[in-house]
Formats: structure tokens, C-alpha cells, sequence
């Protein structure tokens, strides 16, 4: 651990994105109905996280955010009487919520990607250095600035998501939403990899403490 959030390689993160995409026109070939096949889409990986996180006997925040937000969708869907509009609204609110609790995190002067690392800190106390890592006000700002970019981007998406929600017939929606969902998060992609490789590269040619002085201490 080392105050950076995992990254995803840009096959994954396209595979992540396209799958899903994919998978809802199989089942809509095969059942008929966009709004169903829809359903099923977003419900399928909220259910697999969970699933995952119950076997391994470590369920993550993620997993229950999802599956909330399909339970949610679900209902609405069947109150509304089958209102399309609910389920589709789903995609949005969770990197709405995401991108919200994010740049909410900043306001309040505790960065979301900063308290992970404390708290992945407090949990490894045989390795003291993740600490005095996170104490590094380089190290801090950086951890508040990817908040920022990370929080910024999905904020980003969730808002084009609903917009879509709103304005896309259901037959258009998953296609439409995926292709703006690639354009979002692959420009904040691109602007994370860069802001991290930037950062290595100040890192790299900021000066080392030189063995005498590390003696003197």
C-alpha cells in the first residue's frame, strides 16, 4: 500500500464497460423486452458482488451500493407501474452517489481516498511506514487531488446518465449510455494515469537524503 488508489488497465476497464453492454443484447434477443433485459443487466453484477463478497466472507461497499440501487430501481419500477424511467436512472446513481460523497469528502476537509489509506494503515500496524507515508503533506495533497479528479469524474457521469435516463428511449438508452459512460470515465482515466505519472516524475527527481544525513537522524 502506498497512498495510490488500485488502477485498471485500459483493456478492463473497456471490457467493464462493454460486457455489461453486450450482455443486455443476448437477453434482449432472447426475452424480448428491452426494459427486461435492462433489469436483468444491472442486476446480475450487483447479485455476483454480493455473492463474492459472502463467500468470501467480505462484503465491500460497493457490492451493497449496487445491490441497494437495483432493489431500489426494482421497486420503483413496480410502483410506478413499469415505469422504464426508474430502472434507468440506476446507472446514474451510483456514480452520481459516488462522485457526490467524493467531492463532498473535500468540502469537509477529509478526502475519501485518504481516509481508505488510514484506514488501510490502521489495519497493516506491523507495517509502521504506510503511516508515516500518509503523514507526508506530498503524499496527503496527492490523495486529495485524486479525490478530486476520481470524485469529479464520476459526479460527471452520473449526471450524463440521468440526462439519458430522461431523454433516451429504452430501446436506445444501454447503447447511448454505454458509449457516453467510455467517453467519461476514459477521459478521467487519462487524466488520472497522467496526474499519477506526473507526480512519479516529481517524485523521482525530488532529492534523497543522502546516507550520512539518514545517520544524523
Amino acid at each position: 500500500m502506498n497512498g495510490r488508489p488500485p488502477r485498471l488497465s485500459p483493456p478492463q476497464l473497456v471490457a467493464g464497460l462493454v460486457l455489461p453492454w453486450l450482455a443486455y443484447l443476448i437477453i434482449r434477443s432472447v426475452i424480448g423486452s428491452p426494459v427486461g433485459a435492462l433489469a436483468i443487466t444491472d442486476a446480475l453484477p450487483a447479485a455476483w458482488l454480493l455473492v463474492v463478497g459472502i463467500v468470501r466472507r467480505r462484503i465491500e461497499p460497493i457490492a451493497v451500493l449496487s445491490a441497494a440501487t437495483v432493489f431500489i430501481a426494482l421497486t420503483a419500477y413496480a410502483i410506478t407501474g413499469g415505469d422504464p424511467v426508474a430502472i434507468k436512472l440506476r446507472r446514474g446513481a451510483v456514480t452520481g452517489a459516488i462522485g457526490v460523497a467524493a467531492l463532498s469528502s473535500i468540502a469537509l476537509g477529509r478526502p475519501l481516498l485518504l481516509l481508505v489509506a488510514q484506514n488501510a494503515a490502521k489495519l497493516n500496524p506491523d507495517r509502521p511506514e504506510l503511516a508515516a507515508r500518509l503523514a507526508e503533506p506530498r503524499r496527503r495533497r496527492m490523495l486529495r487531488n485524486l479525490t478530486a479528479i476520481i470524485g469529479s469524474t464520476f459526479a460527471i457521469d452520473g449526471v450524463s446518465q440521468i440526462i439519458l435516463a430522461l431523454t433516451v428511449p429504452t430501446g436506445m438508452f444501454v447503447a447511448d449510455s454505454t458509449g457516453a459512460r467510455i467517453a467519461v470515465l476514459g477521459t478521467g482515466a487519462v487524466v488520472t494515469f497522467q496526474y499519477l505519472r506526473n507526480q512519479k516524475n516529481r517524485l523521482d527527481r525530488a532529492p534523497h537524503p543522502t546516507a550520512e544525513s539518514e545517520q544524523d537522524r
